[in-house]
């Protein structure tokens, strides 16, 4: 074999090998990119997506419910001005058949899909709403028996909860745009 052969040859066999590693590498990046894409569509159906949806119907039905009863009082239970019995008894059905049941859904979501939350480390928000729920309880059940001697949880609902959930649900959206116009290129 002359020199020129064995030059073309070595070439041949290089793009070839080149060729070979390039589609290696990108078949990786790509099986890649749609894992972490199929993570994030997960993220969104099963967690992140119902959550805002029932955090934002639960904010919606709390304002409607404040701006229709005691709108004009700083919490529904001030001490400085406590509810009337009527009031309690309001009270107690938009608990019972609006908030409670919403909460109780919101709850079920982080138990069950808990492996889906984006950060590190469990969520405050997500603590303090399990917490919420579950110190409510033992206030229904007293209700269950006609005992109305308390009408609240030991602990708040909590108050970020809504913007924390619509930040992390705007940022898997955004990242999930980014990957499927990745895929499109």
């Amino acid at each position: 074999m002359d020199e020129k052969a064995t030059i073309t040859a070595v070439i041949t066999i290089g793009i070839a090998v080149l060729g070979y590693l390039a589609k290696y590498i990108n078949d990786i990046v790509m099986a890649n990119r749609k894992d972490k894409l199929e993570r994030i569509n997960r993220q969104l159906k099963e967690f992140y997506g119902p959550l805002l949806s029932l955090v934002s119907s639960s904010d919606v039905s709390w304002i409607k419910f404040r701006g229709t009863y005691r709108k004009d009082i700083r919490s529904y239970f001030d001490d400085s001005n406590p509810p009337s019995e009527e009031e309690k008894e309001i009270w107690r059905n938009w608990m019972q058949t609006v908030f409670n049941p919403i909460n109780e859904r919101i709850y079920e979501v982080i138990i069950k899909n808990g492996d889906l939350i984006i950060e590190d480390k469990f969520p405050d928000c997500f603590r303090e709403l399990c917490a919420h729920v579950e110190t409510y309880r033992p206030v229904m059940k007293k209700w269950e028996a006609n005992d109305y001697t308390e009408h609240v949880a030991l602990l708040n609902y909590p108050v970020n909860l809504k913007k924390h959930v619509e930040e992390r649900y705007a940022e898997l959206k955004a990242t999930q745009n980014k990957l499927i116009n990745k895929f499109l290129i």
